[in-house]
């Protein structure tokens, strides 16, 4: 391998001056423990030795190493002794041996952004310079190399080492408070701050109340009352820019959603306080409106925001049903042996059309139980795949939804009144 390494590395030197750092980056991959500038050095060295040894045996020339020498200061002190004198090192042809220098620039700017944001656990990015990173690759190309990296991944390393050994921060993959990008085209940064994602489940014990705010083409607020205004509470807490409210599903707006709870994963967007204790966001939240209630879980990453969002658990409905004419408890009776296991055929509900383009669903009618008040209203307790409309099921929307309760009780019938009671975690 080390003789592979130095006819690669003589050959490379030949044809372009290189720096220690920018050298030993075409074989970051081989070795550990050492930077790009300590493999860099070390490849000269040993290059040095191994050309000594050469002159030594008179196998080779002094004269025919000076451009080699020229880019190896080692084998430059080498050839004085057979009182050759090279001139300066050239320039590196990659970086034009300003690398050192752009990395400490790099850790002035981010340590500027850290202290002025107040937070100690971060990431570096980093957009390489164009030039660089363009003769880079032709080099790359050129010797078929393929155990180098690029000078993007060391700039981002070596900013982010020298942050953590010298002052202190610390550079933290999993949950980093922040990622300053050094734009090094530009010699600018920006900023960019993860989400505090966390998991719970909210009761909503009123009725007219979104999950999100309603807005009117006037901008006016068509419900008085969000499920994601009261989460606002933890953007505060967290010193973040607002708070996004994710669902696993949604109930409409004068449905309230008791029992179990739903659950839901609040976004906290750009948050400057990560450590923020959960139990602190939960008091707050829970103080905003006693028409809706909280309970958070835990932090949890991004995934599980889709995860949530996907669910497609079973749920159970109690839901408040008049019919045009009086029904018999033999007919309710019918209506629960009809609905067992029971697929129904959904097109989108006119209601929302506007909203969702119409598509046929089917899903399960699990089960059914009622109770009857009087001969024109009647309670069902119904379990069902997520994703049916229950309204839909009911009424039946005009034939849209098939089967239905109209349609197997053979009278109108709709639901006055509906709350969910249980939504099953998938998560």
């Amino acid at each position: 391998m080390m003789e592979f390494v130095l006819n690669v590395a003589m050959e490379l030197l030949r044809k372009y001056p290189l720096c220690d750092r920018c050298l030993g980056r075409f074989f970051a991959q081989l070795g550990r423990g050492l930077d790009n500038a300590e493999r860099g050095r070390a490849i000269k060295v040993c290059l040095a030795m191994e050309l000594h040894r050469k002159l030594l045996e008179k196998s080779v020339s002094p004269r025919d190493l000076v451009e080699i020498a020229k880019r190896c200061e080692p084998l430059k002190e080498v050839l004085k002794v057979f009182g050759v004198q090279v001139p300066e090192v050239e320039p590196c042809y990659v970086c034009g041996s300003k690398i050192e220098e752009m990395i400490e620039k790099g850790v002035d700017m981010v340590l500027e952004e850290l202290r002025r944001l107040g937070i100690k656990r971060f990431l570096v990015g980093v957009v390489p310079p164009r030039d660089i990173d363009e003769r880079e690759r032709e080099v790359v190309k050129a010797f078929g190399l393929g155990y180098w990296e690029s000078v993007r991944s060391e700039l981002k390393r070596e900013i982010g080492k020298r942050i953590k050994e010298r002052y202190g921060y610390v550079t933290d993959f999993e949950d980093p408070e922040a990622t300053v990008i050094v734009d090094f085209n530009e010699w600018r940064t920006w900023v960019e701050i993860p989400s505090l994602l966390v998991l719970g489940t909210y009761w909503k014990l009123g009725r007219r109340i979104s999950q999100v705010p309603w807005v009117e083409k006037d901008g006016s607020r068509r419900y008085p009352l969000a499920i994601e205004d009261a989460l606002q509470e933890a953007a505060k807490i967290a010193r973040g820019e607002r708070s996004v409210f994710h669902g696993a599903g949604r109930e409409d707006v004068d449905v309230r959603m008791l029992g179990s709870g739903r659950p839901f994963v609040l976004e906290v967007c750009k948050p400057l306080n990560r450590n923020v204790d959960l139990q602190t966001i939960e008091e707050a939240i829970n103080k905003f409106s006693p028409w809706l209630a909280f309970e958070l879980e835990m932090k949890v990453k991004r995934e599980v925001v889709s995860n949530v969002k996907a669910s497609r658990g079973y749920k159970i409905y109690r839901a408040l049903v008049a019919t045009r004419d009086p029904v018999k408890k033999e007919d309710l009776q019918k209506l629960e042996e009809f609905f067992s296991n029971r697929v129904v055929e959904q097109w989108t509900p006119r209601r929302v059309l506007g909203r969702k383009r119409d598509m046929l669903r089917r899903r399960k009618v699990i089960s059914i139980k009622t109770l009857q008040i009087n001969g024109f209203l009647f309670e069902s307790l119904i379990k069902a795949e997520g994703g049916l409309y229950i309204k839909e099921l009911v009424s039946g929307d005009e034939g849209r939804t098939r089967p239905s309760f109209t349609e197997v009780l053979g009278t109108e019938a709709a639901c006055v009144e509906l709350d969910v009671l249980y939504v099953q975690k998938q998560i």
